[in-house]
């Protein structure tokens, strides 16, 4: 049953879509990369491989919310993939706001799967002042080196 543990590919690109909403490559002098330039679909398969099945279900259940939205929130006959980067970060903000609380918690959801992607690379850790910084990329990031999930 390895396909319970992986995203289709429209969950995918929709998750990438969000991470690319939330942290985009050049926002700031400080950190020149984006989730866009680093592999975090490498460390949702893998996040995805060693998580609970409780958890699996909530993300899928987040990436579909957000990604049939943008008719209900904001008018829009598209899903988010469809959205310009403006138009996205207004669905998240105004999910982030809605009056239902599960709503409301969504954005907050995915914006801390990706950071917790992102703030696993060294690059990033040294770039934002973490202390003290990885020696070494998680074994997701290792350009070239397959992650245990891919290497069965």
């Amino acid at each position: 049953m390895a396909h319970l543990h992986m995203l289709s590919g429209p969950e995918l690109r929709c998750l990438s879509a969000v991470f690319d909403a939330v942290l985009p490559s050049g926002a700031s002098d400080a950190i020149r990369v984006g989730a866009g330039d680093v592999p975090l679909d490498r460390f949702v398969r893998d996040l995805l491989r060693r998580a609970p099945a409780h958890f699996r279900v909530g993300l899928r259940a987040c990436i579909w919310l957000v990604n049939l939205a943008p008719p209900l929130v904001l008018g829009r006959w598209r899903t988010f993939v469809g959205l310009t980067r403006a138009e996205r970060l207004d669905l998240l903000d105004r999910l982030g706001r809605s009056s239902t609380y599960v709503v409301r918690e969504v954005p907050l959801f995915l914006k801390t799967v990706a950071c917790l992607g992102f703030c696993g690379l060294p690059e990033v850790q040294a770039a934002v002042g973490i202390a003290p910084v990885d020696a070494s990329p998680p074994e997701w990031a290792r350009r070239g080196l397959p992650v245990a999930e891919e290497r069965r």
